[in-house]
């Protein structure tokens, strides 16, 4: 299984791209993962909100393959412990999901169309992050579930 975390946005500030570089290694160890940045819609302040929303889900909804298995991180979306993310990613690779996308979608959030596509909506906290910090929280996430799933000792139950 490939496990990919796409993040509409620029690049990332040193500090992060440092930690997510630290548990990006890590990961490689379980699973095929990698961060894709999808750059911002051109002129996108010259754009309204839903036109910006929906120019980002179509460039989205043409980037994904009918297989891709889409998880979008949304606000309004369903909260899980680190064990239902490992428990949620296990049951991916046992039916043979060839890769999984977690979306990070742009600074105001993701378009109807996309939401629709998702075949699960994740919601990490009802506070709100900065879109940089969520892809390290979602790195960092990602591997502690897979630590979780090796029983190894990082994450203490």
């Amino acid at each position: 299984m490939k496990i990919q975390l796409w993040s509409i946005g620029k690049e990332n500030d040193p500090y992060i791209r440092d930690g997510i570089a630290i548990f990006q290694k890590r990961l490689q160890h379980y699973v095929d993962f990698e961060l894709k940045l999808i750059p911002t819609v051109k002129q996108a302040a010259s754009l309204s909100v839903p036109e910006l929303k929906k120019q980002e889900g179509k460039m989205i909804l043409d980037m994904l393959q009918p297989q891709d298995y889409l998880v979008a991180l949304d606000e309004y979306g369903k909260m899980q412990t680190t064990m239902q993310l490992a428990d949620f990613i296990q049951q991916r690779a046992n039916a043979a999901t060839r890769q999984v996308i977690f979306l990070i979608g742009g600074a105001f959030g993701l378009d109807t169309a996309v939401l629709e596509r998702a075949q699960l909506k994740l919601s990490l906290s009802p506070l709100t992050f900065p879109h940089q910090l969520v892809r390290l929280i979602m790195t960092e996430q990602l591997y502690r579930a897979y630590t979780v799933i090796n029983r190894e000792k990082y994450h203490h139950q």
